[in-house]
């Protein structure tokens, strides 16, 4: 075993670090990236989804009756 310094990519991700804010975070744009040309879907167009910071689901939100899911 020898140490290589710190990880900078795991399983397709990118480890991302900011020492001076002290945050950590993950990149999944290679991953992403894969998996979309992996199905052949990396021509696709991209959307933006908002979602509201500390949103909870749950599946007491689901619609139950047919007219409700249409």
């Amino acid at each position: 075993m020898k140490d290589m310094g710190e990880a900078r990519y795991m399983l397709g991700m990118e480890i991302v670090r900011n020492y001076a804010k002290r945050l950590l975070g993950i990149c999944l744009d290679t991953y992403i990236k894969r998996v979309l040309e992996s199905f052949q879907m990396h021509y696709s167009k991209h959307v933006v989804t908002l979602v509201e910071k500390g949103l909870n689901l749950s599946l007491d939100q689901c619609p139950i009756t047919h007219d409700k899911k249409e």
